[in-house]
């Protein structure tokens, strides 16, 4: 779930991109291209852009509703393991280290031979 979760933020950029893309094409009869369940699709810019608009509009709106889910599941986790005192093996020292005043290194993202 969480994996999921991680992927959803991609897609909304993907389509801004093809969004934004078409928006400089001004002809509604221009063939493109979309991919459809792994098929790729011969239409047209004006069938593809309001259908592109629409998806990009409910995944954000399915974005929100699944992050707000998220956080209130993680609060009732809290709760719940609160109420009836469960300790996870090794939770408490992750939250010792999360709070640490010390920084994380960093990584510079340049890998050297």
């Amino acid at each position: 779930s969480s994996g999921i979760n991680a992927e959803w933020p991609l897609r909304p950029g993907e389509h801004k991109l093809v969004i934004d893309a078409l928006k400089d094409v001004n002809e509604p009869t221009r063939k493109c291209y979309q991919l459809v369940g792994g098929v790729l699709m011969e239409r047209t810019v004006g069938q593809v852009q309001p259908n592109l608009e629409n998806n990009a509009s409910k995944i954000n709106t399915l974005i929100t509703t699944m992050d707000k889910t998220l956080e209130s599941k993680q609060k009732e986790l809290v709760d719940f393991k609160e109420k009836h005192g469960i300790k996870v093996r090794g939770e408490d020292s992750m939250e010792d280290k999360n709070k640490s005043d010390s920084p994380a290194p960093t990584s510079t993202g340049v890998l050297v031979n």
